[in-house]
């Protein structure tokens, strides 16, 4: 049984690594500062009574290394565990490498997806030939990776410790880690399935604007660049006084379209476009007091040190900030013209406008894939599997998807179908 996690502002995570992962991972998570992690090293799975404290002192354990998070699972099927599995631009970069050489190569992968095999494949319109190297211990695997590589293969591994059991061997493999980008999507899942996070997602965020001066023709803009910002995290505008606004959201939304503060373009959309400095403050709290009184200490900050910087005060009366207010991502409005007629008929008659294919084209751009399972789209759209299956099954009656292979499951049970979703990369490449 877990042990009771003391209250914190930020999410505590154990992450299982291979050394030679580390400082990849600590890069990445230099952007999340609601999360806290700890890290365990080690090259194979050997529960020695260290890892086993380890494993159970925190509210949410990532494994980093596939065999590792494998390995886990069958120690413990009931702990709160998260993979880091995407090695897919990597992969993809590989394969690219190797068509553009005409390099005409067979592969032996292990603990890779099939689907992401398959998707890359299909990308790039060139058929390999490939086994799996399989195996219950990384021994296993290991030795059938040498045999395969005696036979011609090429191995390509995703296992710390056979890439280096290989390379010691002088055998050419390749290692695929995680990029950048897929650690963080990654780490921003993790965030949003912790128990911590999900105790979090309803606290009240409260947030106060205040603006130097306003001329009287961009008074409307101001408050039509409000009301979009607020609308977007689903919250409340209210106007104080024609200088100063405040907003209330929850925490669960404010971090979504933050994208974990790690971005709030509004502040440089009102000095670019309008020539307007303001300051913004924001709030975290258990109750509406606690929320309003850390916006206006964040304010206070704000205006000490700006013009046009954002703080945030957390219920701990930590502080972040400044917030970056000068890169514009914004996944949930994906510049959109949808120009081929025949395929808007078809996504009407699946039941989506035009704004929700934007919607759902930002979404899933911010992953860069359009090969799916049922499972994988409903954690890219933030929905249940039964909702999934639902839109999966519109889309294909609509001919606007297609099943391209079957994804085998390790349990007993049908194969998971494997769909590419056609008509999102026909709009991608208008």
């Amino acid at each position: 049984m877990n042990k009771a996690i003391p209250y914190t502002s930020q999410s505590l995570i154990g992450i299982i690594v291979p050394e030679i992962l580390q400082d990849t991972i600590k890069e990445a998570l230099r952007g999340f500062p609601n999360i806290q992690p700890h890290y365990y090293l080690t090259q194979d799975f050997i529960m020695t009574d260290e890892l086993q404290r380890f494993i159970y002192e925190y509210e949410m354990l990532v494994a980093a290394d596939p065999y590792i998070f494998q390995q886990l699972k069958f120690y413990d099927s009931s702990l709160q565990l998260y993979q880091i599995n995407s090695r897919a631009l990597q992969l993809y970069e590989l394969l690219l490498t190797h068509k553009i050489q005409n390099e005409q190569k067979q592969y032996c992968f292990d603990l890779l997806q099939q689907s992401t095999i398959l998707s890359i494949t299909h990308q790039l319109h060139h058929k390999i030939d490939y086994v799996f190297s399989e195996g219950e211990t990384v021994d296993a695997i290991l030795e059938n990776h040498i045999k395969q590589a005696e036979q011609g293969y090429f191995p390509v591994t995703t296992i710390a410790s056979v890439y280096e059991s290989l390379s010691e061997r002088n055998i050419e493999c390749r290692y695929l880690i995680p990029t950048k980008q897929e650690l963080i999507v990654a780490f921003e899942r993790v965030l949003l399935a912790s128990k911590g996070r999900q105790n979090k997602e309803s606290q009240i965020v409260y947030g106060l604007i205040q603006f130097e001066a306003i001329a009287n023709q961009d008074q409307s803009k101001v408050e039509q660049i409000l009301q979009q910002f607020t609308q977007q995290m689903d919250g409340h505008l209210i106007m104080l006084n024609p200088l100063q606004y405040s907003f209330i959201t929850t925490r669960g939304q404010f971090e979504r379209e933050t994208l974990g503060y790690k971005h709030l373009p509004l502040l440089s959309r009102f000095k670019e476009e309008l020539k307007i400095n303001c300051t913004i403050g924001i709030g975290f709290g258990i109750n509406a007091n606690d929320s309003g009184r850390h916006a206006k200490q964040a304010l206070y900050q704000a205006n000490e040190n700006g013009p046009n910087l954002c703080y945030i005060v957390r219920e701990d009366n930590s502080v972040i900030g400044p917030i970056d207010t000068t890169v514009f991502i914004n996944y949930e409005q994906y510049p959109l013209v949808i120009t081929d007629l025949k395929l808007l008929e078809r996504a009407e008659k699946a039941g989506m406008s035009a704004s929700y294919i934007s919607k759902l084209m930002g979404r899933i751009m911010k992953h860069q894939k359009f090969i799916y399972t049922a499972e994988e789209l409903a954690q890219t759209l933030n929905i249940t599997l039964r909702s999934a299956n639902r839109i999966l099954l519109k889309w294909l009656d609509a001919g606007l998807v297609d099943i391209i292979g079957e994804e085998k499951v390790a349990h007993r049970g049908r194969p998971k179908r494997i769909y590419y979703i056609q008509f999102l990369e026909d709009i991608k490449n208008q």
